[in-house]
């Protein structure tokens, strides 16, 4: 129905669909998703990344989302 001006976000929720059944995003859309999250740190003066350039989390390149979630207390309480 869309023709040649089919929106991005379905062909990310497409995606998502036949790579994951629909239970997360595949390969374009997560990476649609961080970049807007970068792009939003970068541009706000009191973030992180305008702060304090060379921040790096405690446990390196072994932090994950995860690992945010629990220190930022919204995860990890079972």
């Amino acid at each position: 129905p869309f023709g040649e001006n089919t929106p991005l976000f379905l062909y990310i929720l497409r995606e998502a669909e036949l790579m994951a059944s629909g239970h997360h995003l595949g390969p374009v859309g997560g990476r649609v998703v961080g970049e807007v999250f970068v792009g939003l740190l970068r541009n706000d003066p009191t973030s992180y990344l305008s702060v304090d350039p060379s921040w790096t989390p405690a446990g390196g390149s072994g932090y994950r989302m995860a690992n945010f979630l629990t220190d930022a207390g919204v995860a990890g309480h079972r």
